[in-house]
């Protein structure tokens, strides 16, 4: 079992023993690192049985013509120059969020994420998808009012929103619909971000109706 846990790393507590995953997997950029870094977890039983994806050094401690004797982990999976820059920019970024908590770091977006909904709700034909106690983000759509003509006009104002299906198109399917808006908050956002962010949806709805 392969866990992506992108969307969670960044705003909540993770205990991959506890829950018991074979494989966890992030993204660097998802906790404030720079792109084209990332964290693989796995099971030290199951990553000994993997074969290495990719040959260079370090990956092997010896290499005779009657055959190669892979190294021991984690360097079996580390051929070649690693990404140092981005290793210790992604230490960076995680030991800022755990200076931070991630407790702290949860309660202060869900307190945006409920202002937001709050303000968004005085827009005629708002729907709003998820749970109540949502994390992380907001997804909404305009009744009558294609989701990327309303994004682009936001993006317009200054406020980044994204577009589209989201890469998960069964559950837009689920809903009926090709795609929705949707906010994303984070430590650094604040209550003049989520009124900026209503201000600009309200002005463009005006625009599109």
């Amino acid at each position: 079992m392969v866990v992506d846990g992108a969307q969670a790393v960044p705003h909540l507590s993770v205990d991959v023993q506890k829950l018991d995953a074979d494989f966890y997997v992030f993204s660097g950029h998802k906790v404030y690192a720079p792109t084209g870094i990332g964290v693989l977890y796995g099971k030290h039983s199951l990553l000994e049985e993997l074969p290495p994806w990719r040959g260079g050094g370090e990956m092997i401690r010896k290499v005779s013509y009657d055959g190669t004797t892979f190294n021991d982990l984690p360097y079996k999976f580390e051929a070649g120059t690693p990404n140092i820059e981005g290793a210790i920019a992604l230490a960076a970024a995680l030991n800022f969020l755990n200076e931070l908590g991630l407790q702290n770091v949860s309660n202060h977006e869900n307190e945006m994420i409920r202002r937001a909904a709050d303000a968004l709700t005085s827009i005629r034909g708002l729907a709003l998808y998820g749970p109540s106690d949502r994390s992380g983000s907001l997804s909404f759509n305009i009744d009558g009012i294609h989701h990327y003509d309303l994004g682009t006009l936001v993006d317009k104002m200054g406020i980044a929103v994204r577009t589209g299906h989201h890469c998960c198109q069964p559950l837009m399917t689920r809903f009926g619909i090709t795609g929705t808006l949707r906010a994303s908050f984070g430590c650094f956002n604040n209550e003049e971000d989520v009124d900026r962010l209503a201000e600009a949806v309200e002005k463009g709805v005006e625009m599109l109706r």
